[in-house]
């Protein structure tokens, strides 16, 4: 690592939430020349980044019990106050103060107002998931507060700005999501042609707003049959969708109800006969879909978010599915077919696209102190300023990242694209 040159910052992910997100910030910090340090859970899930940080020089990280995987509620929240004590009291340090989310919600809003020429806002998505209305109280708060606000995509942007005004992101970048590697320091997969698909394959966790219900459709298609496709859904479900794994099941498709480790995840992304397939009814950005690229899996997806603008503007809109409906997804998989060397050859175009580096370079001087002028950014998913950010289509209050501010309940309530 580089000798350290620049102001410390602290990434603060209370709940590991987002673990690898923070995991791939901090490195891209610290080859920078920043000293880091990263406030977060212990947790039964995606431990070992975690450790990896306290390999590293210039790295430092904080944990307490928070998570919902390794701590009732009373103790999580206990243990997240306890971390907040122990920022606090290391303040000085970090100039630059990254909070990913706020589990308490407003309740802790004061503790970030006294932090506020500090606080950096990451906004993964512009309300929570669950929230009915179109405005977040304790979001729009914290951004009002806040030095600078960092969006995760275009989308995120697009929508926030849809929903607050464009007077609340005036002090923003676009930082975006970059490759997800299942472990610290992979290389990416290159992407290979795929032209013989045999099987159509979901992953991520199953959620209500992800679409899953089009595997039934597809079950139930007399096509899916014709053309010799296994259909295969695999992630951990949601409580309310059970009714929809059941039948699943019943139709034949296969459905791995699970959070899957490295070995699992390195077994299904081998299949060179498997096309993914993210059928989101709406997103704001998928984690899902970054590891998936850094795999060399192609994917089909819907036209919603994050997922259609960076699949647009990167060669790959035929790939898109205009509605979530077989017939949808057997226009875009001919089109495919049609052309598998093409497709691979933009979707390895995309994958060099999706650089950290180049990310932060993008963010100007948001982590030396600054306070950005405008809603604007660069780097290789960015949006230049706020109108260019309103043409990402699809744009929707969920998003693919797990938690979010003023998320009642257990820290593991969040869900799940971190957690394999």
């Amino acid at each position: 690592m580089p000798p350290i040159t620049r102001a410390g910052v602290a990434l603060v992910d209370g709940g590991s939430f987002v673990l690898p997100y923070v995991h791939a910030v901090a490195m891209a910090l610290r080859r920078r020349g920043h000293p880091v340090a990263v406030f977060a859970s212990r947790t039964r899930y995606n431990g070992e980044l975690l450790d990896h940080l306290r390999s590293v020089e210039g790295i430092t990280v904080h944990t307490a019990d928070v998570s919902g995987s390794v701590a009732p509620r009373w103790r999580g929240v206990l243990g997240y106050l306890g971390l907040l004590l122990r920022l606090w009291r290391g303040r000085r340090a970090w100039p630059t103060l990254m909070l990913q989310f706020a589990p308490l919600g407003l309740a802790e809003w004061p503790f970030w107002w006294l932090l506020r020429r500090r606080l950096v806002l990451a906004v993964h998505n512009a309300v929570p998931h669950d929230h009915p209305g179109a405005r977040h109280r304790a979001t729009a708060w914290l951004a009002r507060s806040a030095r600078a606000l960092v969006f995760l995509s275009r989308a995120t942007q697009a929508d926030f700005v849809r929903r607050y005004g464009a007077a609340a992101a005036a002090h923003a970048v676009v930082m975006p999501h970059g490759l997800s590697p299942l472990e610290p320091g992979e290389p990416p997969r290159p992407f290979r042609p795929r032209p013989a698909v045999r099987r159509l394959v979901y992953w991520s966790t199953v959620k209500p707003y992800k679409g899953v219900e089009l595997f039934e459709a597809l079950a139930r298609s007399p096509e899916t049959a014709r053309r010799g496709l296994a259909l295969e859904v695999h992630g951990r479900w949601d409580a309310a969708l059970r009714p929809l794994q059941a039948r699943l099941r019943a139709l034949g498709v296969r459905v791995d109800d699970a959070y899957l480790d490295v070995a699992a995840l390195r077994a299904l992304f081998a299949h060179e006969d498997a096309l993914f397939v993210l059928p989101y009814r709406a997103a704001s950005q998928s984690g899902a879909l970054y590891q998936l690229l850094h795999q060399g899996c192609p994917v089909l997806c819907t036209d919603v978010g994050d997922l259609g603008d960076v699949m647009r503007r990167h060669g790959l809109a035929g790939l898109l599915l205009a509605e979530a409906t077989p017939d949808a997804l057997w226009a875009a998989l001919d089109r495919w077919q049609a052309d598998p060397a093409g497709w691979a050859a933009r979707f390895a175009a995309l994958q060099r696209d999706g650089d950290w580096d180049a990310a932060l370079a993008g963010a100007g001087t948001v982590f030396d102190g600054g306070r950005p002028g405008g809603s604007g950014g660069t780097g290789p998913f960015a949006a230049s300023d706020a109108s260019d950010a309103s043409a990402a289509s699809g744009v929707s209050a969920a998003s693919d990242v797990p938690g979010v501010p003023g998320v009642s309940g257990a820290a593991d309530r969040a869900g799940a694209d971190s957690r394999r």
